[in-house]
């Protein structure tokens, strides 16, 4: 049940982390090529929101693809973070460095690590492992080669 509803408010906090950067989004379309470095960075987090949505369906499914397409959502964190870090850094001309500076660690590290003990128990529970099967028209399990 927790797993469903962290899973259901991913989406939400990745929106609220976007809407609570519109002041310093206002602050970059100032600076020269501003305007694409916000709209690069904002796809890419609706593209990282529009998968988490993606998973938390297969959730609420009870499909069997859940626990790989949850494993994909744990290695697409820091692959989220990296290209954010270097879309910013590239478009701006500025230091990598520069772009980590202060906090911006703590977020995704945290992020990763409190996702990957939920990977570890997906990929470990018998709960999980009844609730995500894949089953054939008479609701009997089927095993898949």
């Amino acid at each position: 049940m927790l797993l469903a509803i962290l899973q259901a408010f991913s989406p939400l906090r990745t929106l609220v982390s976007l809407g609570s950067s519109s002041e310093g989004y206002r602050q970059l379309m100032a600076l020269p090529n501003g305007t694409l470095a916000v709209y690069g960075e904002v796809a890419l987090l609706l593209a990282f929101v529009v998968f988490q949505v993606v998973v938390l369906v297969t959730m609420l499914r009870r499909s069997y693809r859940f626990k790989q397409l949850f494993l994909y959502q744990w290695f697409v964190i820091p692959i989220v973070f990296i290209l954010d870090t270097a879309w910013i850094s590239a478009v701006l001309g500025i230091p990598v460095s520069q772009v980590l500076a202060g906090n911006a660690l703590i977020a995704p590290i945290v992020s990763l690590a409190l996702t990957g003990i939920w990977v570890v128990y997906v990929y470990k529970s018998v709960r999980v492992k009844n609730t995500f099967t894949k089953t054939g028209a008479s609701g009997q399990v089927v095993s898949v080669p």
